[in-house]
């Protein structure tokens, strides 16, 4: 299993100095982190850096760990941008981004202020991801559909991934899962019980077995909200007041327990050790708490969880 962090998301308790992300970057390339993943809104109840200046600035402060989008909401951006700006930071990194996308609509507001219909998000994501293709598969490509239309364009530089970075996609819904194995290369969950992630990833290899035999070949990815302490209690109670921050509702330790990795460490690998007979193949920590704190958070997920999963 490859591990994975969130270096960029909301920020309910505050905005940190911005040199934050820049050391959560350089650290998790440095002491051995698989990958690391930005969020995205354009307005959202709580700060958040856009998704590809954040991934933009991943790429800027590292030089081999893998960077992506967890997610990009696809369907407030034109598709053929979104092919231009990953195509291009593919060709900068060397090969090393992720497009991961989703459909959005937990803020209207992100909707309103491109003046994009809530309704058509599944629509315009499927045609979006159309789009990435065919402009990522050939030097010169059109396009006809229903919300983009055109002839002969091409992208120089090309990416330097083989048809373009893989395509994971997000959500828990069952139109996000049937998306993920129609038409992404990966499905990211997102808070989802070890039951529940095999449950989704057979519904996803389902919808992906018209596609041959590389149909087994869709990666399954989750993001969890993470929190360890050497007082575990206190770990989960802190986790469900920031989720509770986070969403603006009231986030218990029960669903912490359920839906989230929070405890001391051995209860954290004990978890982790689940997810991954569940099929887990890249998991990816969310800190859930004061991005301000993120490099130590990190820091002893690694020692105290990822190191000992590793050496076993």
């Amino acid at each position: 299993m490859q591990y994975g962090i969130m270096a960029s998301g909301q920020m309910p308790e505050a905005l940190p100095d911005p040199s934050v992300f820049k050391d959560i970057a350089s650290m998790a390339e440095d002491i051995g982190y698989d990958s690391l993943w930005c969020g995205d809104h354009i307005s959202f109840g709580n700060p958040i850096i856009e998704g590809m200046v954040a991934l933009s600035l991943l790429a800027a402060h590292t030089t081999s760990i893998t960077i992506g989008t967890g997610v990009l909401l696809l369907p407030l951006r034109p598709p053929a941008l979104v092919a231009k700006q990953m195509a291009s930071l593919d060709y900068l990194t060397g090969g090393r981004v992720v497009c991961g996308v989703g459909v959005g609509g937990d803020s209207a507001k992100d909707f309103d202020a491109v003046g994009i219909s809530v309704t058509e998000r599944g629509a315009r994501t499927d045609e979006a991801i159309a789009v990435l293709k065919a402009l990522w598969g050939a030097k010169e490509a059109s396009f006809e559909g229903r919300f983009t239309s055109f002839q002969d364009v091409g992208l120089n530089p090309m990416p330097v991934q083989s048809g373009g970075p893989p395509i994971f996609v997000g959500g828990r819904a069952d139109a996000a899962l049937r998306r993920a194995g129609k038409l992404g290369d990966g499905w990211m969950g997102y808070m989802v019980s070890p039951a529940r992630f095999a449950a989704s990833m057979d519904k996803v290899r389902d919808y992906a077995a018209d596609r041959g035999p590389n149909s087994r070949n869709v990666i399954g990815a989750l993001m969890l909200p993470t929190r360890v302490a050497t007082d575990g209690a206190k770990a989960r109670r802190d986790l469900a007041e920031h989720l509770s921050r986070r969403y603006h509702r009231e986030f218990t330790v029960e669903l912490v327990d359920k839906l989230c990795l929070a405890g001391d460490p051995d209860e954290v690998v004990a978890r982790v050790r689940e997810y991954e007979m569940s099929g887990v193949e890249h998991l990816i920590f969310l800190y859930g708490g004061d991005p301000g704190n993120a490099v130590n958070q990190f820091n002893q997920l690694y020692e105290s969880v990822v190191a000992p999963r590793r050496q076993s």
